[in-house]
C-alpha cells in the first residue's frame, strides 16, 4: 500500500521546531487565500459533471422510450386473474357439496364471465404459434403455460360438476338436486345448461386444442351434444300435452320449453345476458332454437368424427343428425326426374341437402367393416332406413327394397328396435367408456323411419308385421 511520504521521518529530522512552526503558519496562510477560488471551482466542475450525466440519461431514456412504443404489442385486453379463478374454484366447491339454487347460478355466472374472457386469450395463443416469426408474436402475449393450465383446469372442473349435477336433474335422476327445476325453471335452467353448453362445445375445445390433448377434447365435444339432447327434457308441460298441443292445428303449446319463453330472442333475454360477441354467436349459432341446437350437435359429431375418423359410433350419429337437418322430400312424393339410381351418383332433382345426406351414407356404407371399425350391430340396417328415408318414390329401385327388407329383418322386432334406438347405450369397442351416449333416434324420428318403409314397400309387407307397435 502507499504510504505518505512523511509518515516515517523523526522530528530531529527537521532543521529547528522554530523553522518547522513558521512553515506550518505559512502554509495556513496560503491555503485561507485559495480556498474561496477552489471552492467555486469545484462547484462548477460538479454542476458540468451534473449537466452531462444528466443529458446521457435523458438521451438514453428518450431512446428507450422510442424502441419500446416503436415495438408491435399485442392487444390489451381482459385477464383473468388469480382471484377469478380462486371464486370458480370456491363456487365449484360449493355447487358440488350442495347444488342450491343461488350457488349453481353463481357458478354458471362465473364460468360464463371468465370462460368469454379466457375463449379470448386461448385463441391468440393458438393463432401465434402456427405463426413462423421464432415465438415473437407468443412472447407479446406474455403468457405462461402454468397460467393457461390453471385456468383451464379450474373451468374444466366447473363444468364437469355442473354437468353431473344437470345430468341427474334433466333424466330425472333418484336424488337430483334442484329436481324441479327442468319443469318450473325453464329460464333459468336454460342460462345454466348454455353456461356449460359454452364451456365444453367452445372454450375447453380450444383448451386441449392448444395442450394436444385428443381424448379430453372428445369428451368435451360429447359432453356438449349430451347437453344438447337433454335439453329436450326442460319443459313445464309433459312429453303427452305437448305432443297433444302440436297436433291440435297448430295450437300453442301448454307450457313454456326450453326456447319458447323468449318469442325467439332466447340469447338476448337470457339470464346471462350477452356478455360478449363471442358469447352471443356461439348463444345464436348452438342455442337459441331447436333447429340451431340440433345443427350444433351436427356440427360437434363432425369436429368427433376428425378426431376419430375411423370409428364408426360417431359416423352413425352424424348420418342420423345429419339426415334430419334438412327437409323432408318423403317417398310419397316424387321428385319430378323419372331418373331411379340405387348407387353412386345421386340425380341433381333431388334437394342439396338430400344428395349431400345420401353421399354419406353410402359412404358409410361402402367402408362400414372395412375402413370404419367397432361399428353397433345395427349400423348398416340403420343407414338403409336413412337412405329409405331421403329416396323419393319415383327413384326408388327394387333393389333397395330388397335391401331395405333384409335391413328389416335383421332389426327383428319392435322391442329390440327401441331397445337399440331409443334409450342410452355404451360405446363400443371400449372407446369412451365412461361416458353418456345419447340414444341415436328420438321416437318421432323412429316413427318417420318406419312410416316410410312402409310407403316404399306396402303397408301390408310381412316383413313391417313386426314393426307396426313402433308406427
Amino acid at each position: 500500500m502507499r504510504q505518505r511520504a512523511d509518515k516515517g521521518q523523526k522530528a530531529s529530522d527537521h532543521p529547528s521546531a522554530v523553522a518547522e512552526a513558521a512553515a506550518r503558519a505559512a502554509s495556513k496562510r496560503s491555503s485561507a487565500r485559495q480556498s474561496p477560488l477552489r471552492g467555486f471551482w469545484i462547484g462548477t466542475g460538479c454542476f458540468v459533471f451534473c449537466l452531462v450525466v444528466y443529458m446521457c440519461l435523458k438521451g438514453n431514456s428518450a431512446f428507450s422510450m422510442w424502441s419500446v412504443s416503436s415495438a408491435p404489442k399485442a392487444k390489451a385486453g381482459l385477464r383473468v386473474t388469480e382471484r377469478d379463478v380462486v371464486a370458480l374454484g370456491l363456487a365449484t366447491q360449493e355447487v358440488a357439496e350442495m347444488a342450491t339454487l343461488p350457488r349453481f347460478e353463481e357458478l354458471s355466472k362465473i364460468k360464463a364471465q371468465i370462460g368469454t374472457v379466457y375463449l379470448t386469450l386461448l385463441e391468440q395463443v393458438n393463432a401465434a404459434e402456427e405463426l413462423e416469426d421464432g415465438g415473437h408474436a407468443l412472447r407479446q402475449l406474455d403468457v405462461s403455460q402454468h397460467y393457461l393450465t390453471s385456468v383451464g383446469d379450474a373451468l374444466r372442473m366447473g363444468a364437469d360438476v355442473s354437468y353431473t349435477k344437470l345430468k341427474r336433474m334433466l333424466l330425472r335422476e333418484p336424488n337430483a338436486e334442484l329436481a324441479m327445476a327442468p319443469t318450473s325453471l325453464v329460464r333459468t335452467t336454460y342460462g345454466w345448461i348454455l353456461s356449460d353448453l359454452f364451456l365444453y362445445g367452445a372454450v375447453l375445445p380450444e383448451y386441449y386444442l392448444w395442450k394436444d390433448d385428443t381424448e379430453a377434447h372428445a369428451v368435451v365435444l360429447l359432453r356438449s351434444v349430451n347437453l344438447l339432447s337433454w335439453s329436450s327434457s326442460v319443459s313445464t308441460a309433459r312429453r303427452s300435452e305437448r305432443a297433444d298441443a302440436q297436433l291440435a292445428g297448430g295450437a300453442s303449446l301448454t307450457g313454456y320449453d326450453i326456447f319458447n319463453w323468449s318469442d325467439g330472442a332466447a340469447c338476448g333475454k337470457g339470464p346471462l345476458g350477452a356478455l360478449s360477441p363471442k358469447w352471443m354467436q356461439f348463444c345464436e349459432t348452438s342455442f337459441s332454437s331447436t333447429s340451431s341446437a340440433a345443427r350444433r350437435a351436427a356440427a360437434v359429431y363432425e369436429e368427433l368424427i376428425v378426431l376419430y375418423p375411423n370409428y364408426a359410433p360417431l359416423r352413425l350419429h352424424y348420418a342420423i343428425a345429419f339426415t334430419f337437418l334438412g327437409p323432408h322430400l318423403g317417398a310419397g312424393l316424387n321428385s319430378g326426374d323419372g331418373a331411379a339410381t340405387a348407387t353412386g351418383e345421386v340425380p341433381f332433382s333431388l334437394s342439396a341437402h338430400s344428395m349431400q345426406a345420401l353421399r354419406v351414407i353410402r359412404n358409410d356404407r361402402a367402408k362400414l367393416g372395412t375402413q370404419y371399425k367397432k361399428a353397433d350391430t345395427i349400423h348398416a340396417p340403420v343407414l338403409m332406413l336413412l337412405e329409405a328415408y331421403l329416396t323419393p318414390a319415383d327413384l326408388w329401385t327394387s333393389e333397395q327394397s330388397t335391401q331395405l327388407v333384409h335391413a328389416l329383418g335383421e332389426l327383428r322386432r319392435c322391442e329390440h328396435l327401441r331397445a337399440s334406438l331409443l334409450t342410452a347405450t355404451r360405446w363400443s369397442g371400449g372407446v369412451f367408456q365412461e361416458e353418456y351416449r345419447v340414444p341415436l333416434l328420438n321416437p318421432e324420428q323412429l316413427g318417420s323411419l318406419l312410416a316410410t318403409a312402409r310407403l316404399h314397400l306396402g303397408a301390408d309387407h310381412t316383413v313391417l308385421a313386426p314393426f307396426r307397435e313402433c308406427v
